[in-house]
């Protein structure tokens, strides 16, 4: 207990929040926090990331946003061409209005990989009992054909629900959630 007490003041040290409390009160502080419109990266369990998963990634709201399983065939690309495996499940697919380009998991990924570097996403992989949760993220999608965001104009915050890109895994990267 000890040794935890000492991870919890470390992280509290460098201006990060740490949060004990029941599934149920961790559940209504991300939903509270998504339609706050607030941008909040959550590191919880993985009981704790099935839920919030299963809340906010409901059948209707995964229609609604275009969500689909990421083909196999772009699982297999991110696999072999960034050397990730199993890290998103779902996700949508953006037009650059520009060139055409379809943004999807694989250029989320290289995005990622290129605005993080790789040594952060490995670590977020490996993970074991924790899962990384992203409550309205800042970042916008950027198309790496042309280099223009998709789709280009105003920033994420004023963009429709349609036009932003959405993503869902499993295990230590859960996805992310927007207000809609």
């Amino acid at each position: 207990m000890k040794e935890r007490i000492a991870a919890v003041d470390a992280l509290v040290d460098n201006a990060t929040c740490v949060i004990s409390a029941s599934d149920a009160a961790i559940l209504e502080i991300v939903a509270k926090t998504v339609q706050s419109g607030v941008s909040a990266t959550f590191y919880v369990s993985r009981s704790q990331a099935s839920a919030i998963n299963a809340w906010y990634w409901s059948p209707d709201r995964r229609r609604r946003l275009g969500l689909e399983e990421v083909p196999p065939e772009e699982l297999t690309r991110i696999e072999q061409e960034l050397g990730l495996v199993d890290v998103v499940h779902f996700s949508n697919r953006l037009p650059c209005e520009k060139c055409g380009h379809v943004y999807g998991a694989y250029e989320f990924l290289q995005q990622g990989l290129q605005g993080h570097g790789r040594a952060t996403v490995e670590a977020v992989m490996a993970m074991k009992n924790a899962s990384l949760v992203r409550v309205n993220p800042s970042e916008v999608p950027v198309c790496p054909n042309c280099g223009e965001t998709i789709p280009p104009g105003e920033s994420a915050a004023v963009r429709r629900p349609i036009d932003i890109h959405y993503y869902s895994g499993p295990g230590p990267y859960a996805g992310c959630c927007r207000p809609e």
